[in-house]
Parts: C-alpha cells; structure tokens; sequence
C-alpha cells in the first residue's frame, strides 16, 4: 500500500495514496497504524482518504480497527477527505457515529488548536489543585455538606404540600421579626 506520514502540530497524518482500499492493503495498513500508536509521539492520528475513490468490507473494518488501536494507546484515529462512497457505507453500517470523521485536515486543525494552545499555555502555568484519589474529592463534599448544612433547619411537609421557608423572615414596621405565614406551593387545585 502506498502511503505518507507527516506531523502537523503534534498529529500524525497517514496519507493513503491508492484509488481503492481493499483487501490487498487492510494488512499494510493494520501493521502501519500499530507502529504509528505504539510511539508516543504519534498515538493521536489524521488518516486522510483524499485519493481513496473505493473501499470493500477490509477497507472499513481496517478503519474501524485504526479506531480502536488508537482509543486503546489514549490516543485518536481522525478521519478525513472521505469520498461519498465511503461516508454512504459508514452511515449504512451506522459506524459515522462511532468514527471521528471530518472533511479536511484543515478542519481537524482548527477545532483543536484552541486546545492545543491551552496545552502549551498549562506547562508554563503553576499546576493547579490536584486530587491524587476520588476520596479526596468525596471528603471535600461532605466536608462542605456539613458545614453548610449543619445548623440547617429544614421545613416539615404538611399535609398537601403546604410548607414554611424557615429562611423567610417577615419583619414589621419597626423592625421586630414577625413569623411568616405558611405558603402553599404546587399547582393549584381545580374547582368542581
């Protein structure tokens, strides 16, 4: 299988430079991409079908297989410049929305530049508050539950819904607290 690797901005682009994808190149293509996400430099990938016309069942199933690889070493397979051929059988197998597929590089490019910038921007950044532990992070909010709620008190349901908001406070004139009313809360009831 003919094919280019290049990096563009921390991305890997696999150009394949064939007409159709098909059998004669899923294992070209399979061993291409494990070596491509086996380096760390290289786990996120664009693989661009500009030249790509046709594809078999091999072709999408090693597109599929591009995906997982990619997903199991934390990284991206990203899509692009396919054919309508192609997009038509993704949509047919419903696998449109499970892949990453974008109309061109220069579109993969702009939407995660903004990231790419706040990656770049965050090493030079003193490291914020980290939590080593979900515990850690569970501790902090009954931490907070409790200082928060601790002398809380909370109304009493009455009855059909009626309750008092005990954070109401009515204060007259000269201004002595005066108790609130009960208000009724919920739809109101229909007459006969």
């Amino acid at each position: 299988m003919k094919h280019s690797v290049s990096t563009r901005r921390e991305l890997t682009i696999l150009k394949l430079e064939e007409l159709v994808f098909d059998i004669r190149h899923a294992d070209c293509f399979r061993e291409t991409i494990q070596q491509l996400v086996s380096k760390d430099s290289s786990r996120n990938l664009i693989v661009d079908f500009s030249q790509v016309k046709a594809i078999d069942s091999s072709g999408i199933s090693s597109m599929l297989l591009a995906h997982q690889l990619a997903n199991q070493s934390e990284g991206l397979a990203i899509f692009v410049s396919l054919c309508q051929q192609i997009k038509d059988l993704l949509k047919l197998s419903n696998l449109d929305k499970q892949l990453y597929i974008f109309s061109s590089i220069n579109e993969v490019m702009t939407l995660i530049e903004p990231a790419l910038k706040g990656k770049r921007s965050n090493r030079s950044k003193t490291p914020s508050v980290r939590y080593d532990l979900p515990d850690d992070i569970s501790d902090d909010i009954e931490s907070l539950h409790e200082e928060v709620f601790q002398d809380a008190s909370f109304p009493e349901m009455i009855g059909d819904g009626e309750s008092e908001d005990p954070m109401e406070i009515i204060e007259e004139e000269d201004g002595s607290p005066v108790e609130a009313a009960p208000k009724k809360r919920g739809r109101p009831k229909k007459s006969p």
